[in-house]
């Protein structure tokens, strides 16, 4: 009974692991444990799917870092907008949203021009009194005022005349100190007519009197949206508390001053996940009573679609009957919301300057400014001599006059028209009836002929002969500039028309910066656009909640474990990828390609613990199998040769794989005599040792030569041990940190290789750097054991170490060598031998590193060109090898070595560049001066050592082994055969030894 529990509980594990993991996940689900992982899940999906295109129409009128060293730090007056309201209305912008909340009145503000104000107001008095006086000494002239009547006509000419002109100058004058920007803003957001201002839905400690609250109210919220089960409110109050904010709801518009002005209003606040990014917005916010405020560009492109009425379902806005642009028939918009009411917003990527269109504030104010510099000019044009103009100045100057009063009557139109702006009442209409169609069209049109009529002016001007040369530099800039005006009007008019404008600060020292899925620094102003792209697109995001994803991966993996149940652990373990690849890649796809989200990290964390609990339970069935084939190979076998067995046990078998790696042998220079050396030196210390016991000076056993030879060989043995574990350690160090793999030590010799077991590309490069470290590894070693090594009796000197390395490249059998009984991973083949001839080959030619040429190619091509220092030699024949093979001797790495050294490289390059001249066509007859060349070379390369201080100098020298051979060539002559026949010039070195 016990063992038959056992067997099913065994067998049910599985389901019952998985039953505990998604019990886990569900409620790491239920407390939106990795909702932060979800938002980094969804902007990655968000940034692979298809991106929205870019409405045409959608304008941002940017107040950016040029717009504000222009006009000024932030806040501005706010007749810079107000003008900005009357070119977007001239140049067709169909919408106007104003990203800015203007909370409070501002303060009066002195007139641009008040010192213009005040001369015209004096000037325009001045006329009349004068004009007014003059008529009244005229009258009493002609006698036309009786004597007895004079002192009453000259009351009724002060009441008349004077009192009133000089009221009107202090008017002009007051006016000009104390200009109400405010009011003149709002009759500029009333002309331009469908201007949008915002609401904000949060207290903010702005004080709204009852009355102002119930206009906006009712003047700008939606009262044609069905929400029977109240969804609206609930997400509002959602949002509310997913904010954390102390800020509760609240209804703050703009103030009522301004805002009675515009034609509607939205609010700003937008959602910020609990990462600072904004991925979703509100549609609407409930104001209660059955009116809803709607977001800063909704509620304005409701209005634009002629929305019929909207519907609020518990996953969906559906707008009824809208009409959207270019088109002919209404339709419903049904849009996605997440499941708190909440719009998804599918972001353009671009950066935000290069989504949408954008004009800067100051593109539009420089419209301004040209216009009025057309009437400086015209004015200056019409105040000049005609003479200075041509014969027919007079018509000229009169023209410009003409035109100058056109321009002034076109602005009391203007005046007259904003008179006309005096707002909207409540139920919306303008008070006393405001600008009409035609008013509106007479304005525009005496714009248009009065700016036609200004191009013909400068045209007909650019084409007189002007004697004065102030007026003619005037007349050259009044034409450049109306040539710019109208070029620019043209430009800008076909750029704003029926634009869905959108106007707000996006400086980059603007605190009005956020951070969207794509960018840390994004301005807001950018959000609204993508808002309304997002539905005029029809460009939707359709969330589904993260528990039908979890149902679905659930029920998946539930129906792979137990299909696969009776399966062996490792087929469980390839069936086990389906759960984390197939169920969460659908979730994944379906975001992808048809932009319909469930958040998928819990999906994720189900798939890949169950995922994990399969690999678990196949590794309790195999870890049996490799920890065995650890024990058994670990103490004799390396570590990484370990990890190679243990991932395929099939390289048990004898044999091994052919690779293209780098072999590296290394062996101690005369290494016989340090060993006598140091067999002598401990043997004299014992024949020392004895020598004091004899005298009575030390205690022990007298000792018999025989026994002293033996003792001295003994200690010998062991110093030598010692010394070589250290100095062959310092060299396997440099090996290894090159990435090579130490094949064996046979006595004073490193095998090596590099390249194996895991392959690296780089294996002749890393094998040249690892000869050079190998060698600044041994003089760092001598320099440090110096006092510790034994004296050489030749030189009386410490008998240093020095190491001959031989590299070379090819195709070599790597893998398990030997027996079923006893293996070894290492390397074997004529390259592998090569490499070992190679490091004889040094001997020739007083070299320490050399390598073969398919060595030296590979090091020197790629990334490592021209690193490494190389001198090029002879081709050599080595023992048992009849290919001869082109040898290099490695120098070291160029931007370690001194300018003399790479000059003498340089020079016993071109040495033997002659010295092999010929080699190439070995019919021809070699000619004896090239080794006289050669020789020259080899001499130069020599003496670049003079000042350098080398542990090689006077002993050593590659350079003197050469000028031997050129000397020997060119008084003995080239070699012979046995017949006495020149051999031909090869250029081919024969070693006579390893």
């Amino acid at each position: 009974m016990e063992k038959r529990t056992k067997s099913f509980l065994s067998k049910t594990a599985p389901l019952w692991m998985f039953l505990l993991v998604s019990i886990f996940c569900a409620l790491l689900a239920a407390f939106k444990v990795t909702q932060k992982l979800d938002y980094r899940f969804y902007d990655t999906m968000l940034g692979w799917s298809k991106p929205p295109k870019a409405v045409d129409n959608i304008l941002l009128v940017d107040i950016g870092d040029t717009a504000l060293n222009e006009y000024g730090s932030w806040p501005w007056t706010r007749d810079i907008l107000a003008d900005v309201m009357l070119r977007l209305k001239e140049m067709g912008a169909n919408t106007a949203i104003f990203d800015i909340e203007y909370l409070t009145p501002s303060s009066l503000t002195v007139s641009d021009n008040i010192n213009q104000v005040m001369e015209n107001a004096c000037s325009e008095g001045e006329a009349q009194i004068t004009q007014g006086i003059s008529d009244f000494a005229s009258y009493i002239q002609n006698g036309m005022i009786p004597t007895g009547e004079t002192v009453a006509a000259s009351e009724e000419l002060i009441h008349n005349t004077v009192a009133p002109s000089i009221e009107n100058i202090f008017r002009q004058i007051s006016n000009g100190l104390n200009v109400d920007n405010d009011d003149y803003f709002a009759r500029c957001l009333q002309f331009f007519g469908n201007s949008s201002l915002t609401i904000n839905m949060r207290e903010i400690q702005v004080d709204v009197s009852p009355e102002d609250e119930d206009y906006a109210a009712k003047r700008f919220l939606f009262a044609n949206v069905a929400d029977s089960s109240n969804l609206i409110e609930a997400g509002n109050e959602y949002s509310l508390r997913e904010e954390k904010s102390e800020e509760g709801k609240d209804f703050v518009p703009a103030v009522h001053s301004i805002i009675s002005h515009a034609a509607g209003a939205g609010f700003t606040n937008v959602v910020v996940d609990q990462d600072g990014t904004r991925r979703r917005v509100e549609l609407l916010n409930s104001h209660g009573n059955g009116l809803y405020t709607g977001q800063l560009a909704f509620a304005p492109l409701v209005r634009v679609l002629g929305v019929e009425s909207m519907e609020r379902k518990p996953r969906s806005l559906i707008l009824h009957g809208a009409l959207l642009p270019g088109k002919t028939e209404r339709k419903d918009i049904n849009i996605p919301l997440d499941n708190h009411g909440r719009m998804l917003i599918n972001w353009l990527r671009e950066k935000y300057e290069y989504s949408f269109k954008h004009l800067g504030v100051q593109n539009i104010k420089y419209m301004d400014d040209g216009e009025n510099g057309i009437f400086e000019f015209l004015l200056a044009l019409a105040t000049a001599a005609p003479s200075d103009i041509s014969e027919t100045g007079a018509l000229f100057t009169e023209q410009a006059a003409e035109l100058a009063q056109n321009y002034m009557d076109i602005l009391q139109m203007k005046e007259w028209l904003l008179s006309l702006c005096e707002g909207y009442n409540i139920e919306g209409n303008a008070i006393g009836g405001g600008i009409s169609g035609s008013d509106y069209e007479q304005y525009f049109q005496l714009r248009k002929d009065y700016f036609d009529a200004v191009s013909s002016f400068a045209t007909s001007l650019s084409s007189l002969t002007i004697s004065d040369p102030d007026l003619l530099e005037t007349v050259q800039a009044f034409v450049e500039t109306v040539e710019i005006y109208t070029e620019n009007d043209t430009l800008m008019r076909d750029y704003i028309n029926g634009a869905f404008t959108i106007i707000g600060n996006s400086a980059t020292a603007s605190t009005d910066l956020g951070v969207t899925p794509f960018w840390r620094r994004y301005a807001n102003l950018g959000t609204h656009a993508n808002v309304a792209n997002t539905i005029l697109q029809e460009d939707f995001i359709r969330y589904v909640d993260v528990w039908w994803g979890f149902a679905f991966v659930f029920a998946f993996c539930l129906a792979v474990i137990i299909s696969t149940n009776s399966l062996s652990a490792a087929r469980k373990s390839v069936w086990g990828i389906l759960y984390l690849v197939l169920p969460v890649g659908i979730l994944i796809l379906m975001m992808v390609f048809f932009r319909i989200y469930t958040p998928v990290t819990v999906p994720l964390i189900l798939a890949a613990l169950t995922y994990i609990l399969e690999l678990a339970m196949s590794f309790v069935v195999t870890e049996k199998d490799k920890n065995t084939l650890r024990r058994g190979f670990a103490s004799y076998v390396a570590p990484e040769v370990v990890s190679e067995i243990v991932k395929d046990p099939a390289l048990l078998g004898l044999g091994g794989v052919s690779k293209r790696i780098t072999a590296l042998f290394s062996d101690v220079k005369t290494f016989s005599g340090f060993t006598e050396t140091v067999n002598n030196v401990a043997t004299e210390d014992i024949r020392a040792h004895n020598e004091l016991v004899k005298a009575g000076r030390e205690s022990g056993k007298i000792l018999s030569e025989e026994e002293i030879s033996v003792q001295g060989a003994a200690k010998g043995a062991s110093r030598l041990v010692a010394y070589l574990n250290d100095y062959l350690g310092a060299l396997s160090d440099a090996i290894m940190l090159e990435h090579g793999t130490i094949d064996k030590y046979v006595g004073d010799e490193i095998v090596s290789f590099f390249g194996a077991p895991i392959y690296d590309s780089n294996h002749a490069w890393n094998a040249c750097v690892a000869g050079i470290r190998m060698l600044q590894a041994e003089a760092e070693y001598n320099k440090t054991h110096g006092s510790e090594l034994p004296i050489n009796p030749r030189t009386g000197k410490p008998f240093f170490l020095r190491s001959r390395v031989g590299i070379n490249t090819g195709d070599m059998v790597v893998g398990n060598m030997g027996t079923e009984k006893k293996l070894n991973y290492t390397v074997m083949g004529n390259n592998v031998n090569l490499a070992s001839r190679l490091e004889g080959t040094n001997k020739a030619y007083d070299s320490w590193i050399m390598c073969s040429e398919s060595t030296w190619v590979e090091a020197d091509s790629g990334e490592h060109k021209d690193k490494l220092v190389a001198k090029m030699l002879d081709c050599v024949k080595v023992v048992n090898v009849e290919k001869p093979v082109q040898i290099y001797s490695i120098q070291g790495l160029r931007a370690e070595m001194k300018p003399e050294e790479i000059e003498a490289a340089a020079l016993f390059n071109k040495g033997m560049e002659w010295y092999l001249k010929g080699r190439e066509t070995p019919t021809g007859e070699k000619d004896k001066q090239d080794f006289l060349k050669a020789k020259h070379y080899f001499e130069e390369a020599d003496r670049c050592y003079e000042g350098i201080d080398s542990p090689d100098k006077g002993i050593l020298s590659m350079e003197k082994k050469m000028i031997e051979r050129c000397d020997d060539f060119f008084t003995n002559g080239l070699p012979v055969n046995e017949k006495g026949i020149v051999l031909p010039w090869d250029g081919v070195y024969t070693m006579k030894s390893k």
